[in-house]
């Protein structure tokens, strides 16, 4: 009898605690559930989603934004696990959930937050990796510039959600309300901040026009090469950019009273800079001798050139530090920019003509006449020499019963001199036999 009353009590008390709470515990077990299917919905379709990488995203970021997500679900299942226990049990409500159910959003707030700057952060190295293979691919010099902007804004995207999650856990201690303080301050400040602010904008349009206006000018101008106007562009705006940094953070410290720890910083931080300037001076040299032979225009990509006294070979590409030449035995070889300003520089392409000189001693015996019909013969058989700029035959001097004579053919094809030189002796050697001379 005690035991079926004990039994029916039991009944009886699960019954209505069944009906108090029990939708809460269903209502949780829904969650769960429903929390299951996206975790396995997340799991087989970012394994597909890995296999394909974009602009944005390759199989790191697809990776941790799964992570992410899963990590929200988990996220969620706590804070709906946590409330439901409050709502079952008094003895957890009283303890635990009234004294951190004030905390909660701010604490999730901050999870998701460090969350998404991770990902965000990722998400601009792919970026800068992008750029980097299609730099390589395409031959432009914009990879630096794409990596300095996404790591600037990686560190400042860094700053903004701790002066963010500061502010939040500035928030949370009894007694200090930041709103109040941060309104006050704007409100003490607010013509500085809107000069600064102005400042940054002005600076962020007139790069912006300058931009367009060297675009519009690189296809208009034959005399610089594409890649210099990008370099001075580059160069311009990161300066602008560097102007614009300055002036907000000396502004920053200059708000808050401390000019004097501002403009210290902007004069080590500018330091800094002209160091750098200073330990890249051979690089910075060919810079500017690359942009001195863009402007002197020496020499065009396609010219047969000579540096120098000894290096004979044609311009592939005119670069800002390197020029690329192929020389006659098909080498390449990329000189320096420096290198080239500090010799001669023969442009056999623009001379119009390029003489080969060939030296030949012939015996006293053969006429003058008889050498330069056999010289004329011999330049008629090989192809690349001008017929319409008869062969020079020259006699330089008697030695030995000999007469030592310079044979100068000419060509318009400087690139193949070797060749046709080559063939040019080959066919005189075969002319004088068949006329019964000797060549010594």
């Amino acid at each position: 009898m005690d035991s079926c009353g004990i039994i029916y009590a039991l009944e009886v008390g699960n019954t209505d605690w069944l009906e108090e709470y029990g939708w809460a515990i269903l209502a949780f077990f829904a969650i769960f559930v429903v929390s299951l299917y996206l975790w396995s919905y997340v799991s087989k379709h970012f394994e597909k989603m890995k296999t394909k990488e974009g602009k944005y995203f390759d199989a790191d970021v697809v990776e941790f934004l799964a992570r992410t997500i899963k990590s929200l679900i988990i996220i969620f299942l706590i804070f709906s696990l946590i409330y439901v226990a409050s709502f079952v049990s008094e003895f957890f409500k009283e303890n635990i959930w009234n004294y951190f159910s004030g905390y909660i959003i701010e604490i999730i707030f901050i999870i998701i937050l460090l969350l998404f700057t991770i990902l965000a952060g990722k998400i601009l190295r792919r970026i800068s990796k992008n750029a980097r293979i299609r730099s390589l691919r395409d031959g432009t010099i914009h990879t630096s510039a794409i990596e300095f902007t996404t790591l600037f804004l990686s560190y400042i995207l860094y700053i903004i959600v701790a002066a963010i999650i500061l502010f939040v856990l500035v928030s949370m201690i009894p007694g200090v309300n930041p709103y109040a303080a941060l309104i006050d301050f704007l409100e003490k400040n607010q013509a500085a901040i809107v000069s600064t602010f102005i400042i940054i904008i002005a600076i962020y349009l007139i790069v912006k026009l300058i931009e367009a206006i060297l675009d519009d000018y690189k296809f208009r101008t034959k005399r610089f090469n594409p890649q210099a106007i990008d370099l001075f562009k580059i160069s311009l705006k990161y300066a602008l950019y560097l102007v614009a940094a300055f002036t907000a953070i000396f502004s920053f410290f200059a708000l808050m009273g401390l000019e004097l720890v501002g403009f210290l910083l902007v004069a080590i931080l500018f330091t800094f800079i002209i160091l750098g300037i200073i330990f890249s001076y051979s690089t910075a040299r060919n810079i500017v001798s690359g942009f001195t032979i863009m402007e002197m225009s020496p020499f065009d990509v396609g010219d047969y050139i000579k540096i120098g006294e000894n290096l004979e070979c044609e311009v592939l590409e005119k670069g800002i530090v390197y020029t690329k030449v192929r020389t006659p035995v098909g080498e390449i070889i990329d000189i320096p920019n420096q290198e080239i300003l500090g010799n001669k520089i023969y442009n056999y392409s623009r001379s119009g003509t390029y003489g080969i000189s060939v030296a030949v001693e012939i015996s006293c015996d053969i006429s003058y006449e008889m050498v330069e019909s056999c010289v004329r013969s011999a330049a008629a058989c090989v192809e690349g020499i001008l017929e319409k700029r008869a062969p020079e035959v020259i006699a330089l001097g008697i030695s030995d019963n000999k007469i030592r004579y310079e044979v100068v053919v000419f060509t318009n094809n400087p690139a193949e001199s070797r060749k046709i030189r080559s063939e040019f002796i080959s066919a005189l050697q075969r002319i004088f036999k068949q006329n019964g001379l000797k060549i010594t």
